[in-house]
């Protein structure tokens, strides 16, 4: 609570110090009204809306589309404006320039275990490259992430920024699958737009990855709007899937489905039974050679390109390399570098396995590391469902019904992101690629708002309300 002056007036039923509200805790009665009503119109600082033009930028990349665009570094404008609007408007409000938690912390330990082990890199320029062009960009965003996304309409809109961008990426896939352009390995079509849509299997992980929270918007929005536009972009998402013709994007969509089901069933189940028939009817819809595909999960023998005996061989040659430096690693975004006639099978390619291409490029610390990070995301969203649940004896938490169905949703669609991910990771070197970090910052982003409205219901009744008297006696002493 501000210190007080003598003149204390009242506006709008708060304190007034010197022609200014000061800040206290609104009393229970207030906190009832606020749980009952509409919450109040929300004002965006400029950093916020800085952030929101970046991933705007990074996920729908015009710059791919339109000439010219490209010069103007666009998206690192706006992390630039973003980090310096941050730094202003917490400096003015006497806060720290960046908001600390466990998990930034450990974001910029894998940022500092990449930069340790360059010296040891097969090819440190390279590996300093992979720290200077991707992964301090992720570090100073994730920072601007956990600074200002501070309520749920914030996590909701950005959110939906993410949705509406892969709902267009999703079409534009389609599109030119059905003019037959586009197209790698004779019928598998990758992303219109470059960066970590390009590769069929890396279009496939981020639209599993993206289509859970959409999910849960169809399942849970109150506004038919809302969840008639999430449906149409959940079409998109899952026909862009199958055009993409990726075994592992089919692995994570199931996991994703089965999550979704999870929390609805028990709730709604006339949706999980719909969902199940829809599948059931669209199955003969689907081409045959995406079966003949998914066949080759199982069955070797129908995989006609090869590469499911050369993903093998690649986990054999990534364990290998692991073995060989497994503390320091070959360096940042090295392996397909990598060159040992005695280790070496498959020249010039990725792991294809994230955990794989972490051990071997970062040794065992960044192996740790971003396991420690993977954990603390799943870690965030049950601990939201968890408040958001309540525990037994405890007062429900004071929430506006709006912001408790954001969070709920976020919490929910976050956890069967993740999940998705994580299957589709499996198959995917992407630890260095945008897609886990916004997943993994909006968890915690979701946590982090519960946590702060648990500790403020839970304040003594005397910190949260103080009476007439005690106001103006500390008044009294401020002024002397």
């Amino acid at each position: 609570m501000e210190r007080l002056t003598f003149n204390v007036g009242r506006r709008n039923g708060f304190p007034v110090v010197a022609g200014r509200a000061a800040r206290v805790l609104p009393t229970a009665s207030q906190t009832a009204t606020a749980a009952a009503g509409a919450p109040a119109r929300e004002r965006y600082d400029s950093d916020y809306l800085w952030l929101v033009a970046f991933t705007a930028l990074l996920f729908f990349r015009p710059q791919d589309q339109i000439p010219g665009l490209e010069v103007l570094h666009l998206a690192e404008l706006t992390a630039i404006f973003g980090l310096a609007a941050m730094a202003v408007r917490r400096l003015h409000r006497g806060l720290p320039i960046v908001r600390v938690n466990a998990e930034l912390v450990a974001v910029i330990a894998l940022g500092a275990v990449i930069v340790m082990s360059v010296p040891f890199s097969i090819w440190p320029g390279g590996s300093l490259k992979v720290f200077s062009d991707i992964y301090v960009k992720i570090i100073l965003i994730f920072a601007l992430m956990m600074s200002t996304l501070t309520s749920p309409k914030r996590l909701r809109q950005m959110t939906w920024v993410m949705i509406v961008a892969s709902g267009y990426i999703a079409g534009r896939a389609i599109f030119d699958y059905v003019r037959g352009v586009n197209l790698v390995e004779g019928d598998r079509v990758r992303g219109a737009v470059g960066g970590m849509f390009e590769n069929p299997n890396d279009l496939a992980l981020n639209l599993v990855t993206f289509l859970a929270p959409t999910l849960f918007v169809i399942i849970q929005d109150r506004r038919p709007s809302r969840r008639i536009i999430a449906a149409f972009f959940a079409v998109l998402m899952v026909g862009a899937i199958v055009c993409t013709k990726s075994r592992s994007g089919f692995l994570g969509l199931l996991a994703v489905g089965a999550v979704v089901a999870f929390y609805t069933i028990r709730v709604r189940p006339g949706i999980v039974i719909a969902g199940v028939v829809a599948c059931a009817l669209a199955m003969p819809v689907m081409p045959s050679s995406f079966w003949d595909r998914m066949d080759s999960i199982m069955n070797g023998e129908e995989d006609t390109t090869g590469s499911r005996e050369a993903r093998l061989r690649l986990f054999n040659q990534g364990l290998q390399v692991f073995v060989d430096n497994p503390l320091t690693g070959i360096g940042a975004g090295q392996f397909k570098n990598y060159n040992d006639p005695s280790v070496t099978q498959e020249k010039w390619r990725v792991t294809h396995d994230v955990w794989l291409q972490v051990a071997s490029e970062l040794g065992i610390f960044g192996l740790l590391t971003f396991t420690f990070l993977v954990i603390r995301s799943y870690r965030a969203n049950f601990a939201s469902l968890r408040m958001l649940r309540g525990r037994r004896r405890a007062p429900p938490l004071p929430l506006p019904r709006q912001d408790r169905a954001i969070l709920d949703q976020n919490a929910k669609g976050m956890l069967a992101a993740m999940v998705g991910w994580t299957v589709c990771s499996f198959f995917a070197s992407v630890a260095f690629n945008w897609t886990f970090y916004y997943v993994f910052a909006l968890a915690v982003a979701g946590r982090e708002i519960l946590t702060a409205r648990t500790a403020a219901a839970t304040q003594p009744v005397a910190e949260r309300e103080p009476n007439r008297a005690r106001v103006f006696t500390r008044a009294l002493r401020a002024h002397a």
